[in-house]
Parts: C-alpha cells; structure tokens; sequence
C-alpha cells in the first residue's frame, strides 16, 4: 500500500505548517484563484460505540497484539502493464507549440522537460499530435492556496489536503472537496482502488478522529477512548492507511496515551504496544493484513515494527537510536526513516531481517515514504544546498524527482503505475500538489 503522512516525520513539518496555515503563499504574478469548489453532499454517520478490545483482557506477552477476526486473503494480482495505467499527465502537442513553451506553462525547466521525454531527440522539433509527458504537473495550479498529495489508488485518484477545500479528492483534473465530521479542519491521507478514502478531520465538539469516505458518505470510525490529565474525555484518532480489503490503520487516544488500531467490519481494535509504555502508531497496511508503523519500546527509544497475526516485530534500526515506519507494500518490504551510528537521519528498506540504509541527495537526512509492489521508492531528501527534493530509488540508484520550479519539493505515496504525488514549491513560492511520473523497469 502507498505510505502517506507518516509518525515522526523530519522533513513534513514546513509542509505541514503551511498547510495549516490560512494565508496564502506568495501570489503568482498573473492568473487568479479558482472560483469556490461545490462540495458533493456529505452524509455524516457515528457508529454506536463499543469498547475496543483492551491490553487488560488479553494475555498476550507485552509483543503480542490481539488478533483480529480473520478476513479471507484476496487472490494475488500482478502489477498495473502500463497499457492499464491511467493517463495523467500527457499533453497533446498542438500547432505552434514549441517545448520552450510547454515547459514554462507547466512551471518546468526545458531540461526538465526533456528528461521527462526521452523519445524527443530535437528539442527544437515537435510536431502537432505528438504526446509530451508533463512531470512533475501542478495539481493545483489555479489555486493560490497550499496544497500536499498523500495519496493515489491504481485508477489516478489522487487524495490530499488544501487549506482552501480541507480534504480533497483529484479525478482528471477535476477537484471535490470531501467535507468534514462537522469541524473546519480535514484530511485525506489515503485511497484504495475502490475509491474508498481515509483521514482525519476535526467534529463539530472540536475532537479529531479517524474518518471513511465512500461514495460521498463520510464515517466516523470513533476512537479507542481516553482522557487528560484533569480527568476530562480527549478522544482522538487519525487514520493513515486502508488495503483493498477495506482494513484501516492508524492511531488513536486510549485511556493512557496513543496506540496503533486495525479497523474491520466497525470495529476498532487495539494493538497495544511494542513493550514501551507509550505511543504506537499504524502507518501502513498491504492486502495480506501485515501492518507497518513505530513505537517505543522498552529502552524508550522509537522503533519501527511489523505486524502480522497478531505478533508486533521490531525491525530495529540502522545503528542508532530510533526508527520509524512509513509505508510497506504486498511483499512485506518495509520502508521508512532510521537514525544511523553517526545521528544522522536516513531512509531505510527493510526486507528478510535486513534494514539497508538509502541514503540522501547530499544532505544529512532523509526518509522514505513509500514502495510500490514494483520496488520502486519515493521520499524525499535534504540536498547539498539544504532544500529537501522528492527522490525516486529503485534498482540502488537515487534519482532527485526536482520541483515545480521552486526550491523544495516531497514525495508522499505511489502507486504501481510509478506514478507518485507529493507537494512541490512553484517558482512564486505557492507550495501545490504535485504529480511525478516514473520510468517503470
């Protein structure tokens, strides 16, 4: 599955403060903001509560979780041929175009351009019909307000977050604003291939909690309780991923701090911990139910794990003290972010016991945020020069994914067609999501 708004992230936080924040970034010297988005009708239900199994009533040693009730497997299926992936990003050349110019409509470098189009031999020879690959390309590029991709299914759905539409879902080039539980604030953070959409959002009590979007009817998934530290009722929870079998993951309060939950079938079950007394959080889950995400652990250091039939694993780190999971795909590779020997902060796949550190751009730090079922991986960096630039890893070569033109871009998730999304400064400074397509070996 694809890895999105992951626990402990180094390099989301700008991202993220400027998601949240209601001013507009710097604003383009010509064009204007997009007239209001119609949001689709947005039905509202709250499941009748019913307590979540807790660490009291099982008997479980502190790295084992409950088992939930067991979901038969879906049958095993090949990754996307690029003759079955959607068409996103592809424009059609038409007369008196010239690259030049297609590469300053879309906030591209004509160097840019021309690495994303291989076939074109001349840069000054085009012709009308031919079929030029935009990547990265401007999601938002109408609108003047912060944008962050952190979802996209098979099918080119795209989910995120604006501060102009809170959660929205990206469908060819059309935008819908997803609505909220009833507060101002919402996030959308993952999409399967049913168009089946999970996040979080704020209610009309001002609590956060987890939610399912489908078929313009959004859910309150509830939370697994708790309280602060006057005795009062905090309840609040986030989802962060959902396999094709419609399990969700994500953390939630409890009665003592945050742990990692599985949802199926309106339940809400408590994974407990990874031996620490203190928070876990559920990034990921692929379609045969394993579950990716980090906690403490008894030394009171985070640490990455993976959950499968009931037991948590520790995936330990590269050599320092901590390590957090992001994404994981349907063949049990693991990826994320790992502090090294030397304190430095670098992706990380782990697969068959072995975590193998990925390096950075140049920089000093690094994560991983997603891999598809192809071993494909996308995150994003610091560089030499300090910004933080979306990378692509795959075959032991890290690729700098580049920007809309700004100085900084990230990736958030991916899907089997190679195609991720993330968020990408424009040359005005306007922080949009943004959409790469991969080269697919």
């Amino acid at each position: 599955m694809n890895a999105k708004c992951g626990a402990a992230s180094l390099l989301l936080g700008a991202l993220l403060a400027a998601c949240a924040n209601d001013t507009p970034a710097a604003s383009s010297p010509s064009g204007s903001p997009p007239a209001a988005l119609s949001p689709i009708p947005i039905t509202t239900t709250v499941p009748t509560a019913t307590p979540a199994p807790t660490a009291a009533a099982l008997t479980a040693s502190p790295l084992v979780a409950p088992t939930p009730t067991a979901v038969p497997l879906p049958a095993p299926t090949a990754a996307p041929t690029p003759s079955s992936c959607a068409t996103l990003n592809e424009y059609l050349v038409v007369t008196g175009d010239t690259l030049w110019d297609i590469a300053v409509r879309n906030h591209m470098t004509l160097a840019a351009l021309l690495a994303a189009n291989p076939q074109v031999r001349n840069s000054r020879l085009i012709h009308r019909g031919d079929r030029i690959t935009i990547s990265p390309l401007d999601l938002w590029s109408r609108a003047e307000t912060p944008s962050g991709a952190f979802g996209i299914n098979e099918r080119g759905q795209v989910v995120g977050r604006s501060t102009d539409t809170r959660a929205f879902l990206w469908q060819d080039g059309v935008i819908t604003d997803l609505g909220s539980l009833g507060g101002s604030f919402a996030m959308a953070a993952a999409i399967n291939n049913q168009g089946q959409v999970v996040g979080e959002s704020a209610t009309a009590s001002y609590d956060d909690h987890a939610f399912l979007w489908q078929d313009g009817t959004t859910t309150d998934l509830g939370t697994l309780g708790g309280t602060d530290s006057e005795g009062q009722a905090f309840q609040r929870s986030e989802a962060g991923d959902i396999n094709e079998r419609g399990q969700i993951v994500g953390s939630s309060s409890t009665t003592t701090d945050t742990h990692a939950f599985l949802w199926q079938d309106g339940t809400m079950v408590d994974l407990e911990t990874l031996g620490g007394e203190s928070s876990v959080r559920a990034a990921a889950i692929n379609d045969h139910g394993q579950i990716a995400g980090s906690g403490l652990v008894i030394s009171d250091e985070d640490h990455a794990f993976l959950w499968q039939d009931g037991v948590m694993t520790d995936l330990g780190t590269l050599g320092g003290r901590g390590s957090w999971a992001l994404a994981m795909n349907d063949g049990g590779q693991v990826v994320g972010h790992s502090v090294t020997a030397s304190g430095a902060y670098d992706a990380f796949l782990w697969q068959n016991g072995v975590m193998t550190d990925l390096g950075t751009l140049g920089g000093s730090k690094s994560e991983a945020t997603a891999i598809n079922n192809r071993g494909q991986i996308v995150g994003h960096s610091e560089t030499k020069s300090g910004a933080t630039h979306a990378f692509l890893w795959q075959n032991g070569a890290v690729t700098d994914l580049g920007t809309l033109g700004g100085e900084s871009s990230w990736a958030f998730a991916l899907n089997d067609c190679g195609q991720a999304v993330g968020s990408s400064d424009d040359p005005w400074g306007r922080r949009h999501a943004v959409l790469w397509q991969l080269a697919t070996e």
